[in-house]
């Protein structure tokens, strides 16, 4: 299976993790399970197997990083 363009273009990947992210805010859940949550979020936006692709999860925590700098992930 292909890589989604979305996870290598960083612009594309900014602008789902930000409406993912804002689905769950409002749900007020820690930044530690939001960056879990969004990988299976990011499936189903993406229609991709994040299973398969070990370097999601890294990439989604790099972004919760970058945009809350002063949180603990």
């Amino acid at each position: 299976m292909d890589r989604p363009e979305e996870l290598t273009d960083p612009q594309r990947f900014d602008e789902i993790m930000e409406r993912i992210n804002t689905k769950l805010a409002i749900s007020a859940i820690p930044l530690r399970e939001r960056a879990l949550m969004a990988q299976a979020l990011l499936e189903d936006e993406l229609d991709y197997d994040i299973a398969e692709d070990d370097s999601v999860y890294p990439l989604t925590v790099e972004w919760y990083r970058k945009t809350f700098p002063g949180e603990r992930i």
